[in-house]
């Protein structure tokens, strides 16, 4: 059968054609993305592949629909397939990196959850880095800084420091965003980063 054919009955929802298209061209991805993403943060193999797929069956294959719109009927071939499969993966991966990049701050909750035995060399340090990260962020602006108490101190979430400080839930985001850039400025300024 080829490979348009079962790619159709794909769309149309047949069980078996799905299982098909993982069984048939997932080994090979996984082996790609291991050996691209294997040693990177963030982009875990595993992930992508599975992210790869669920885009493919998701909204009525919505994705596969495309490829098959797109794709004159002599290219509707396994290798172009694979080749689709491998640039969506790769732009997950694209996507993944971008957002973590954006969120590249000293991650407080880390600095708070790691408790070595107390004494050590390493805690200290820590309730060190805390203090003067604390300390730097109290130049921040008024509202930044009560929202980093509230979060990281108080342990209030999002959507409750809206409730008690009686603020938007927009407000609260860009109070969020800039304390995570007061944190970035404040890590680099400090050497934590």
């Amino acid at each position: 059968m080829e490979v348009e054919e079962r790619l159709l009955q794909v769309v149309e929802g047949e069980r078996e054609a799905a299982a098909w298209l993982y069984d048939t061209f997932a080994p090979r991805l996984y082996r790609r993305l291991r050996q691209r993403y294997g040693q990177s943060g963030g982009a875990e193999p595993e992930d992508l592949l599975q992210d790869s797929f669920v885009f493919y069956f998701q909204n009525g294959c919505k994705v596969l629909r495309d490829f098959l719109e797109r794709t004159p009927r002599e290219g509707r071939t396994a290798a172009t397939l694979e080749r689709h499969l491998w640039d969506l993966a790769c732009g997950l991966a694209a996507n993944r990196r971008r957002s973590a990049w954006g969120r590249k701050v000293v991650l407080l909750d880390d600095f708070r959850a790691a408790s070595p035995e107390a004494g050590s060399e390493r805690s200290l340090l820590a309730r060190d880095s805390l203090s003067r990260l604390d300390a730097c962020l109290k130049g921040a602006k008024g509202r930044v800084y009560l929202y980093y108490k509230l979060r990281y101190f108080d342990g209030l979430s999002p959507e409750e420091i809206s409730q008690t400080a009686g603020w938007s839930r927009k407000a609260s985001y860009k109070l969020k965003e800039s304390l995570n850039e007061a944190v970035r400025r404040c890590a680099e300024l400090l050497g934590l980063s």
